[in-house]
């Protein structure tokens, strides 16, 4: 049963939640702890416990309450209880107070939220994931199912245009099909050439290749393709994050922002409450897009099949005659900064005239007995990096998942060329996939040139490559390369992390060479 959006448990039920206004001064007059705080906390004696089976929003007033009290969360909880008038209108009037109108958002951040979405785009999921770098998502995965026929967003503005609606339709559906031929095609390429190794067990082997095949398989699928998420953020997040999705031009990603915010409500009313379209948002984006489309930018379709690509824009000594060093010596001063009393301009004084090779030898000391799950120091994080990456669509929804990059992403778009799996090329049905994406970009160019580029968007293929900016540290980059270029990595991520470290080892090769070693 719910009351107001709140969610009646065994533990719950015997206590109601009231929604008079107690005045503070009421909270002075505590009676001491009942066994009754036994349901709502994990025990009654010991410093740390949790809490549970009270609502979101009222968790958030009881934490917030400590920085103004003396009194421990169990002590706030076991007032709750006994007076029972706690309530939303209670939690409501405080974030109205505290939050709202005096900025102190950090209190936001003690309600969670718990969010199923399904039947969304990819294209959606996509900007959903990249709303804030708080949220925590698990996506239902192409690499491990298959999507069934039929399941893919129609966006709206199509409507007015039926023979493109009609084409829209026809294409996702040829799509699939291709999907399908290339799916079977390449497992029974796979089962010939990838006999089971010794000791292995077949039909284990047999389930192996077979997700192989649909994984490279679902290069000929669109971002109109259905997908699901759970997801879980404090309120401050999702708040930021509904603020963007409501400014956003796609309708779809408007419109279920809208269904995020409205049983988002049930847990966390007032913390969402000023979540809409943001004015700024909006209408500077519309203003640089105007800027941005009078430039004379040339299309770089003649790509083709080249396959990604990963250029070095900037790093840490850039236009030093030794960037290395000049990196190395950054990360050494904040090392023994740390783990010394001197001022850091003590040690830098102290470092003049030592020669690089003791320096990366401190480095090395550093890091010499980082394991496979270790974090490297935070020293790291001084030295940065920035790359322009040319990558495919299904790359690019593995890549944006690594929130401490910061991306700087464009549009999906037909114009920078495909991806081909290797798998596809050796099983001899490259074509295939190539006529697929030739028909997604035919349609994606007449959608544009009437004017209905959201749609476009819509069309573009996993295959299709799209060009983004990553901006990250050393410290980021050690994280890339142990988790993607891992024996169970995927490929095309695999190779374009490899890419990347072969980039930057150019520039830094004493740097990038201890994660290397960790993956091999």
């Amino acid at each position: 049963m719910t009351d107001n959006g709140i969610i009646r448990t065994p533990e719950t039920n015997p206590r109601r939640w009231y929604k008079r206004e107690i005045p503070r001064r009421e909270m002075a007059e505590e009676k001491p702890l009942t066994t009754d705080v036994k349901r709502y906390v994990s025990n009654t004696d010991r410093d740390i416990y949790t809490v549970s089976n009270i609502p979101e929003e009222v968790i958030a007033v009881i934490f917030a309450y400590v920085s103004r009290s003396p009194k421990s969360f169990r002590e706030n909880i076991g007032a709750v209880i006994q007076e029972e008038e706690l309530g939303r209108d209670r939690a409501s009037k405080f974030h109205e107070k505290w939050v709202l109108n005096y900025g102190h958002a950090s209190v936001a951040e003690h309600a969670a939220v718990h969010v199923g979405i399904e039947r969304v785009s990819r294209l959606f999921s996509s900007i959903l994931e990249l709303s804030n770098e708080y949220l925590s998502f698990t996506e239902y995965s192409q690499r491990y199912q298959k999507p069934s026929r039929g399941d893919f967003y129609i966006p709206g503005e199509l409507d007015g245009a039926p023979a493109l609606k009609k084409n829209y339709i026809k294409l996702n559906d040829s799509l699939y099909t291709v999907y399908s031929g290339l799916n079977e095609k390449l497992f029974e390429h796979l089962k010939k050439t990838e006999p089971a190794p010794e000791g292995t067990d077949e039909k284990a082997h047999s389930r192996a290749l077979e997700k192989i095949a649909f994984e490279d398989a679902r290069y000929a699928l669109t971002l109109a393709t259905f997908t699901n998420l759970g997801m879980t953020a404090n309120a401050r997040a999702i708040e930021d994050s509904l603020t963007k999705l409501l400014s956003n031009k796609y309708e779809e990603v408007r419109r279920r922002a809208e269904e995020i915010k409205d049983e988002v409500r049930f847990s966390v009313p007032t913390l969402v409450k000023y979540a809409n379209e943001n004015k700024y948002i909006r209408e500077t984006r519309e203003e640089l897009a105007k800027i941005a489309g009078s430039l004379p930018v040339q299309s770089d379709t003649g790509r083709s099949n080249e396959g990604p690509a990963v250029n070095l824009l900037d790093w840490t000594g850039k236009g030093s005659p030794a960037p290395e060093e000049a990196a190395i010596d950054k990360m050494i001063k904040a090392i023994l900064f740390e783990h010394s009393d001197s001022s850091y301009d003590e040690i830098d004084e102290s470092l003049k005239g030592q020669d690089p090779a003791s320096k990366l030898a401190i480095l090395k000391k550093s890091l010499e007995k980082l394991g496979k799950y270790d974090n490297p120091v935070n020293a790291l994080r001084l030295v940065q990096y920035e790359a322009e990456f040319v990558i495919s669509e299904a790359c690019w929804h593995q890549l944006l998942r690594h929130r401490k990059t910061d991306w700087i992403y464009k549009d999906p778009s037909a114009s920078h060329g495909i991806t081909i799996p290797p798998n596809v090329e050796k099983a001899g049905v490259a074509g295939m996939l190539m006529e697929a994406a030739e028909k997604s970009g035919k349609l994606y160019e007449e959608l544009m040139n009437e004017g209905l580029s959201e749609t476009a968007g819509y069309v573009v293929t996993n295959a299709h490559q799209r060009r983004v900016i990553g901006g990250f540290d050393l410290w980021e980059l050690y994280h890339l390369i142990n988790l993607r270029m891992s024996e169970g990595a995927q490929w095309d991520i695999k190779n374009v992390t490899g890419m990347l470290a072969k980039e930057i080892g150019k520039h830094h090769p004493n740097l990038v060479a201890p994660a290397l070693k960790r993956v091999r």
